[in-house]
């Protein structure tokens, strides 16, 4: 496909219901991104249908935008793999822009489906998780690194019968062709991704290659089992940090599998990409060990009730540069916290990068308000304290189960079920704490 075709229309216009592209007619509109709009279309000759990705009319006079989208299509040409979107056709509209025709799924986003019904069994997980990685490793096999792996590009088609359907990776519009015959489109320390889903290399800039698919793919995996992402954070910036230098999330406490997966997602996510694991399918290999043992043999103990104090740090000017000063600060905020509630009788359940859970027996602390509150003004009394740093201590109840001294998960061990107020900095405590006081009623500020 040459991107030399004739001269552009700069009077392009959005399309729409019954507008034809090529033989392809717009049933409608499926969805779009940063570079394209993608059309459910269906062609006129043979009655087929399939999914069009169209390039936005304001990208037609980018050079980098064009070879990018060429790019994407050069890429699907040589992939062919049951779990890769198949490439129908590639040309270009009556305004000259160019697109490219994908086979069109029935099914639906990971993402959609994990947001619907929660996370899923490790054994569905699974189920999703090896194709996936066998499909990376075909795409690695002839110079291919997706470096955009997540949930939202990933669709589980429905399935005729029991289990899920066929699994399907999309959007390869950031992928990079390792040869010597597809010159680097990147500038220099340009970083591309999802900033969310950036492995550390990505977030600087720096060269990547098949380990920086297995970080997504290790994210991936905790996206599946938790139902949430392993680094979230409303600055995409403090997202970006917690990647580059936060200690990786437990899964096994928020999910009920070996809590030797930590160590695999761990590894797979290692900020340094010599620590991890060198391909996608060294990955299955762990992951799907621990997996197929996910049956929790041990008898739980029943239900006791238990306090968890939640504590947070980040960064009260939101979008401003994360500077050395900053950051040591922020660094310093949960191991400090760690200390003074492990001194309490606490437990740290659940580390979730900016902020970290902890937990105890109701029993073992009679008033964990007066506890958080400590806490709060110890934290506040810090040496070398950044004020840009917001700290937020929050006291949640609820009932727990335990196998042996292990906490199980459950609902105290998940934040975002408890109705957080937003961006609060001081004590707060819940409805579970208080039965006088809204949720989130804040104490202390």
């Amino acid at each position: 496909m040459n991107g030399e075709k004739g001269r552009v229309d700069r009077s392009v216009r959005d399309l729409g219901l019954g507008d034809a592209i090529g033989a392809w007619t717009i049933q409608g509109t499926l969805g779009g991104g940063g570079f394209g709009t993608v059309y459910e279309v269906r062609n006129s000759k043979t009655g087929h249908g399939a999914a069009l990705k169209l390039l936005h009319a304001h990208f037609v006079t980018s050079p980098e935008m064009l070879a990018r989208f060429e790019r994407e299509i050069e890429v699907l040409r040589r992939l062919s793999h049951p779990n890769i979107v198949n490439l129908v056709e590639a040309g270009f509209s009556e305004d000259q822009r160019p697109f490219l025709c994908m086979e069109l799924l029935d099914g639906e986003e990971l993402s959609k489906m994990l947001e619907s019904r929660g996370p899923l069994s490790p054994w569905d997980a699974l189920a999703v998780f090896e194709p996936l990685c066998e499909a990376i490793s075909v795409a690695h096999g002839i110079n291919v690194i997706h470096r955009d792996i997540k949930a939202s590009n990933v669709i589980v088609c429905r399935s005729t019968g029991p289990g899920l359907g066929r699994v399907v990776l999309l959007d390869f519009g950031i992928a990079k062709l390792s040869d010597a015959l597809s010159p680097e489109l990147t500038a220099s320390r340009q970083s591309l991704g999802t900033p969310s889903c950036m492995a550390p290399e990505q977030i600087h800039g720096l060269r990547v290659d098949a380990r920086t698919d297995v970080y997504a793919l290790g994210g991936l995996l905790f996206h599946m089992l938790t139902g949430r992402l392993p680094f979230q954070d409303s600055s995409a910036t403090m997202t970006q940090y917690l990647h580059l230098h936060a200690r990786r999330p437990s899964v096994s406490s928020l999910a009920a599998v070996p809590r030797r997966l930590d160590d695999v997602i761990m590894r797979a996510m290692a900020i340094e990409p010599g620590e991890r694991y060198h391909d996608p399918r060294s990955l299955l290999a762990a992951a799907r060990a621990c997996l197929r043992e996910s049956t929790m043999v041990a008898v739980p103990t029943g239900e006791v009730p238990c306090v968890a104090i939640l504590v947070s740090a980040g960064d009260r000017s939101a979008g401003a540069s994360l500077d050395a000063a900053l950051l040591d600060d922020l660094e310093g905020v949960l191991p400090a916290a760690e200390r003074l509630l492990v001194a309490h009788g606490f437990q740290l359940a659940v580390d979730l990068g900016s902020s970290a859970l902890f937990v105890t027996r109701a029993e073992t602390v009679p008033d964990p308000v007066a506890v958080a509150s400590s806490v709060f003004d110890q934290l506040a009394k810090r040496p070398r304290r950044d004020p840009r740093v917001r700290i937020s201590v929050g006291v949640h109840r609820d009932e727990a189960t335990y196998v042996g001294p292990e906490i199980q998960p459950c609902a105290l061990l998940r934040p975002a079920t408890w109705n957080l107020p937003e961006a609060i900095e001081g004590v707060w405590v819940t409805g579970k704490i208080d039965a006088t006081a809204p949720t989130g009623r804040c104490v202390r500020s």
